[in-house]
């Protein structure tokens, strides 16, 4: 099923033990598109410290409730390797990560996770294979909260501000940026990742390849309208591309 993430902001995070605390913000990997981490906010020390949570580890979301589960102990997540948040994040901090964890890395593979097309929790086989292709510093995770705001830009211009990501619960991937016509909400603007040029971050835009009048004429989204498999059928065959899920099945034979 596919939810708006920001949604999520504000759901706690409970640990096998106790709460830890609350989603801030999401780490996305602007290659595949794919959610790679949820930032933490804990309460484990003066004003907090914010922590990583891999969707490896959660066991379960509640959407009435705004709570997340976690397969992970309290204690686990205050010995955890220090990774500053505020700070772009390296491969090799990864690798620390995943290794700390025990989980498999998503880098090398075909899948959206490594050799997986979701992510499963299963433990590594071994050290080599969490740290194979680590050695550079390529910093290529980026804030849902920072891009947020940035300009919607079509070949011919600005067209709208990006209001929020669509993700899919099952594999994590953000099947799609959504963008207001209006500050009061309204008529959503829905935008494959796979129309994406390119994301200008020194300039907070998003380069889509496709006019403003293509983009104006696709399928949106009325106010709350959730999105179904028709929607995205409507959408795809207007831009005359192949669905995901399509190329996801494709992938896995």
């Amino acid at each position: 099923m596919i939810h708006a993430i920001r949604k999520m902001q504000g759901f706690k995070i409970h640990a096998t033990d106790e709460e830890l605390g609350h989603v801030e913000d999401w780490y996305f990997d602007d290659e595949k598109w794919v959610i790679r981490y949820l930032v933490v906010k804990t309460g484990f020390w003066f004003l907090g410290k914010e922590v990583l949570v891999s969707p490896h580890s959660i066991t379960g979301v509640d959407w009435q409730a705004r709570e997340i589960r976690v397969s992970l102990t309290k204690k686990q997540v205050e010995d955890s390797p220090d990774i500053d948040t505020h700070q772009p994040i390296s491969r090799r901090k990864e690798s620390e990560f995943h290794l700390y964890y025990n989980v498999p890395a998503y880098w090398g593979g075909l899948g959206l996770w490594g050799h997986e097309m979701v992510p499963d929790g299963r433990p590594v086989e071994s050290e080599v294979d969490q740290m194979d292709g680590c050695a550079g510093e390529d910093e290529h995770l980026r804030s849902v909260k920072e891009i947020v705001g940035y300009r919607l830009h079509a070949v011919d211009g600005d067209i709208a501000q990006v209001h929020d990501f669509l993700f899919d619960e099952d594999t994590w991937a953000l099947r799609y940026i959504t963008a207001n016509l209006s500050r009061s909400g309204g008529r959503r603007l829905v935008i494959s990742p796979k129309l994406v040029d390119h994301v200008v971050w020194a300039r907070a835009h998003v380069a889509v390849n496709a006019s403003k009048e293509q983009i104006l004429a696709a399928p949106a989204l009325e106010s709350e309208q959730a999105i179904d498999r028709d929607f995205e059928a409507r959408l795809f065959a207007h831009y005359t591309m192949h669905p995901y899920w399509v190329e996801e099945e494709a992938a896995q034979e």
